[in-house]
């Protein structure tokens, strides 16, 4: 739970053997969380449904603050030529074969990063599913620009 202040708490969809927070620490949501919170309500502008778009930012804020370390699981994933540094908050891609799963950055370092699903429910492999808002950690050579995909795009639209 995290509390929002004014009689206002958000429950988030994750394990309690997944978060590292002590049930009898009392948490409120700080200045640096407000700060990332508006962040990724910045990056998720493009969800048209606002009580989405909330909760999409609030599990963010609570993956960035309050997840068990990660190891990487990249093996689910394509690996990509264009090796892309993300931004904290960027909205990436992941390659499953399949299809393209979209996910929202929430922790970066030089060679990997956790990011949240913003795709649906979908199977990695027979053993692993990835739900919605589902944080997984994957290494910097997985990961597509979305910006970059988009401009592929419009760019085979033209020529």
């Amino acid at each position: 739970m995290l509390d929002l202040g004014a009689e206002m708490l958000f429950s988030t969809p994750y394990l309690k053997k997944q978060l590292v927070c002590p049930e009898t620490m009392d948490q409120c949501f700080s200045v640096e969380d407000a700060g990332l919170y508006y962040r990724f309500l910045d990056t998720l502008s493009s969800i048209r449904a606002p009580a989405q778009r909330v909760q999409a930012a609030l599990n963010g804020v609570a993956i960035a603050r309050f997840y068990k370390p990660l190891m990487p699981q990249s093996w689910f994933f394509e690996p990509q030529a264009d090796y892309h540094q993300p931004q904290l908050g960027e909205l990436i891609a992941l390659d499953i074969q399949t299809e393209l799963l979209t996910m929202m950055v929430v922790e970066t370092s030089p060679s990997a990063t956790v990011c949240m699903s913003l795709s649906g429910d979908q199977f990695l492999a027979n053993s692993k599913q990835l739900p919605t808002f589902a944080a997984i950690k994957v290494m910097n050579d997985r990961i597509i620009s979305l910006e970059a995909s988009y401009r592929e795009e419009e760019i085979r639209k033209v020529g």
